[in-house]
């Protein structure tokens, strides 16, 4: 998937905007499959015009067969980030999924 912010010309970099309570979701959808793929949108930061953002192709396959699938990858030699995804079917259970690993990454821990 391709990122490019509504405005945002070639050459200049750009922020999701995060203010005003709004939760950003960052989601790509792979028609082959059917299959939605939700990336940490707080990972991302003074974004390239068309930056790239990858999933496996197992993922997807692996969402396919069984309505979802995580999967983890060292982003930057810095962050471990974490990409849900999901049969349309599931998307709620997603949501709740990218929800609660953000969650979790903002805080630093998981829920008692």
């Amino acid at each position: 998937m391709q990122i490019i912010l509504p405005g945002q010309q070639r050459g200049t970099r750009g922020d999701f905007d995060h203010s005003g309570g709004f939760i950003v979701l960052l989601v790509g959808f792979e028609p082959t499959s059917g299959v939605f793929a939700l990336w940490d949108a707080g990972l991302y930061r003074a974004i390239p015009y068309s930056r790239n953002v990858q999933i496996k192709a197992e993922t997807l396959v692996g969402a396919y067969a069984r309505g979802i699938a995580l999967q983890r990858r060292l982003l930057w030699g810095t962050y471990v980030e974490s990409i849900v995804a999901a049969l349309p079917t599931r998307m709620l259970e997603a949501l709740e999924v990218r929800m609660e690993l953000t969650r979790q990454r903002l805080t630093g821990g998981s829920r008692a």
